[in-house]
């Protein structure tokens, strides 16, 4: 960091990193409006100091990509005449309603719910400046971006471990969350989870990279967080949770290790950790990994809310209902002998979320997402004859951290939360051979 530019710079993305972890866990709210408030000048700094010029093709495409995404948002919220609208599926059904309740004809938006679009468009811009500021930044400042995260999760994981701890009696914060294990300040244990196993990796990397150049403190420390982070997410009793941060941990410590195989000794710090871990997680959270395994899948809403999506999908297809409306166009698909207390606020499967409310647009846009994403893991994942070369790299497992929420889109939807979201913008921003830093004239 050269100047007080870059500083401040620094200092924004951190203060959206700190902010986005410890508040942006919930469903809406409070939190997530502070979130947004980083947003703003996150985002204002990110096109001061972004140079298209010096962007790699990669950075252009994305940003391509998100401007689609802004025009699907402009375009469900843009007005539409009366005979337009309601030759939009489903919309004919409204438009009668409307008219039986005595609202004449009027111009209204593609989207069945303004302002839930309009909030999902606010937690969409989140994650966009997040990644631009911090691709503005240098890879020195990117890896402190990290260690930061780390470290706050660590400290969200300890405050999870007292929440286990003391059971039903814990602090939570939100209304509706789960009552038992570690959730931190979140609303949902799963994208709890979710943060630790993405975080898991990270810290390994650091003490991969601190093993290689000597450093010991950092090599224990991060191994110890590494650790802490792992028995968090066992302690959420997230099934898929867990699973992930279990599989992400395993397959990071052999990834980062096994190129350099022959030094047996380089080996055997993360192997006793790996024992340790699965020790620690056996006597603190097997009894409740156990009850929760031993549910029958089957009885999940889960299910039953992809069964039903599925219906409401193929009545809006190709426009969808709008960003944000799932709630209020599932409804009429769920019969009302299968209606319980709980609320179906999502579909717990992100792609079939994303086809009902934004239609085929929404799709095309989701795999584009994806396939930008396996184009940044193969540019930056060292496979090749001599992996070894790239090892010290922390950058070398970010597609195993940005694994972890697209996998888990399938069966929930971590990436609806901002505090799972902007450490995805985070981790995006980071690798590649061309790497943009702000310009500052030297010698003027």
């Amino acid at each position: 960091m050269s100047s007080r530019q870059d500083q401040f710079a620094f200092a924004i993305a951190a203060l959206t990193v700190v902010v986005a972890m410890l508040f942006g866990g919930g469903p809406r709210g409070t939190g997530d409006a502070l979130v947004h408030a980083t947003m703003v000048p996150c985002l204002a700094l990110a096109i001061v100091r972004f140079r298209w010029s010096d962007a790699s093709r990669w950075d252009r495409w994305f940003i391509g990509w998100c401007i689609a995404v802004l025009a699907l948002v402009i375009a469900q919220l843009a007005p539409l005449p009366p005979h337009l609208f309601a030759s939009l599926p489903q919309r004919a059904g409204v438009a009668a309603d409307l008219a039986h309740a005595g609202v004449g004809q009027a111009w209204r938006p593609m989207t069945l719910d303004v302002w839930a679009t309009v909030r999902a468009a606010l937690a969409f811009m989140t994650f966009a400046a997040t990644w631009m500021l911090c691709r503005t930044l240098d890879a020195t400042a990117q890896r402190r971006l990290l260690q930061i995260a780390v470290a706050v999760g660590v400290a969200l994981a300890f405050f999870g471990f007292a929440q286990a701890a003391a059971g039903t009696h814990a602090i939570r914060f939100h209304r509706f969350h789960h009552d038992l294990g570690a959730i931190g300040p979140f609303a949902n244990r799963n994208h709890f989870a979710a943060l630790m196993a993405m975080l898991a990796p990270i810290a390994l990397a650091f003490a991969a990279r601190a093993q290689r150049q000597g450093e010991r403190p950092l090599f224990a420390v991060s191994l110890a967080a590494a650790f802490v982070l792992w028995l968090a997410a066992a302690l959420s009793y997230s099934r898929a949770g867990f699973a992930l941060a279990s599989c992400a941990f395993l397959v990071a410590t052999l990834w980062l290790w096994w190129p350099r195989g022959g030094a047996r000794r380089a080996w055997m710090a993360p192997v006793m950790l790996v024992g340790v871990t699965t020790l620690a997680i056996g006597h603190y959270a097997w009894d409740g990994l156990m009850q929760r395994l031993a549910q029958d899948p089957l009885d999940d809403l889960r299910w039953q809310y992809v069964r039903h999506g599925l219906e409401a999908m193929r009545a809006y297809l190709p426009w969808g209902s709008g960003l944000g409306s799932f709630p209020w166009v599932y409804a009429p698909f769920e019969p009302v002998a299968e209606m319980g207390p709980t609320f179906a606020g999502r579909a717990h499967n992100d792609p079939l979320q994303i086809a009902i409310e934004a239609g085929v647009p929404g799709v095309l846009l989701m795999l584009a997402f994806v396939a930008l994403v396996v184009v940044k893991a193969a540019r930056i994942f060292p496979i090749g004859p001599d992996p070894g070369k790239r090892d010290d790299r922390v950058e070398n497992v970010i597609a195993i951290a940005l694994a972890v929420p697209l996998l888990h889109a399938w069966v929930d939807y971590p990436l609806r939360t901002l505090a799972v979201s902007v450490m995805a913008g985070l981790l995006l921003s980071l690798g590649g051979a061309e790497r943009q830093v702000s310009r500052v004239p030297q010698g003027k």
